[in-house]
């Protein structure tokens, strides 16, 4: 899953300088622990993240990569030698702090000098990884959902499921809902909410909920479920998030904002 929560003056594909604070590099670290739940050497796990991510010939485009397995085989224990050395010199190297944007870039050395402190320290045994739980929802496409976040409801759309090696997750639209209850009745004929910062015109403000084993048993499955006439916008935004995460994207009054 790649999120679209892209601050300013970050990087591509970054919500922060952290290590883990981007897309590749926060995706690589559950898919080693992954691989090595499943049984693969440290070796076989590297080469596999290596062919399926796309590593080598990119430059510093390649560095999330290694600055994120390093800190993945680090904490684990499960640790090739050459994957340490290689994040070390990205560390030391120039290069990686010229990527950031010259206000992020003391953050990053911080963050980079974290790491390098952590990864000259004495391995740690090799942990035994437990298999993940995959993520589940009981939504299908086409379902409204009315769902708490911080002191209100909101009404959401069911467009599609993403299914990945991680689980099935669902993929929603927030509704113009004022809430009326008596709207409810009619959700599959409400529009959904431009998103505040589209990039395209028309564009819905859409989330794919990850990263909870399963829908939170606090939302409400509406009995309509969309139609032909159903309002459909011609994009749809999909930042990543959490059901609990929901609420960084609405503020105190309720109205949609990008954080």
């Amino acid at each position: 899953m790649r999120a679209q929560l892209i601050g300013k003056n970050l990087l591509m594909g970054s919500w922060g300088v952290g290590i883990f604070s981007n897309d590749d590099a926060a995706d690589i670290r559950d898919d080693f622990r992954d691989l090595i739940a499943d049984g693969l050497s440290v070796g076989d796990a590297t080469r596999r993240l290596q062919e399926e991510y796309g590593v080598g010939g990119r430059g510093t485009d390649d560095n999330d990569f290694w600055l994120g397995l390093a800190a993945a085989q680090h904490s684990t224990g499960h640790v090739l030698s050459d994957v340490i050395d290689r994040a070390i010199t990205i560390i030391d190297s120039p290069s990686e702090l010229d990527r950031w944007e010259p206000a992020n870039r003391n953050r990053r050395k911080s963050a980079l000098d974290k790491l390098r402190t952590k990864l000259l320290q004495p391995l740690p045994q090799p942990k035994r990884l437990r298999p993940r739980p995959k993520v589940e929802t009981r939504l299908n496409p086409g379902q409204h959902v009315v769902a708490p976040v911080r002191d209100r409801k909101v009404v959401l759309r069911v467009t599609r499921i993403h299914e990945d090696k991680g689980g099935r997750c669902p993929v929603v639209v927030v509704l113009d809902w004022d809430n009326d209850e008596r709207k409810l009745r009619k959700a599959h004929r409400l529009p959904a909410v431009l998103n505040p910062s589209a990039q395209r015109e028309d564009e819905a403000m859409g989330f794919i909920l990850v990263g909870e084993p399963s829908d939170p048993e606090a939302i409400q499955v509406l009995p309509q479920t969309a139609d032909r006439r159903t309002p459909a916008r011609r994009w749809q935004a999909q930042a990543v998030t959490t059901w609990s995460g929901l609420k960084r994207f609405f503020g105190p009054d309720g109205g949609l904002q990008w954080p």
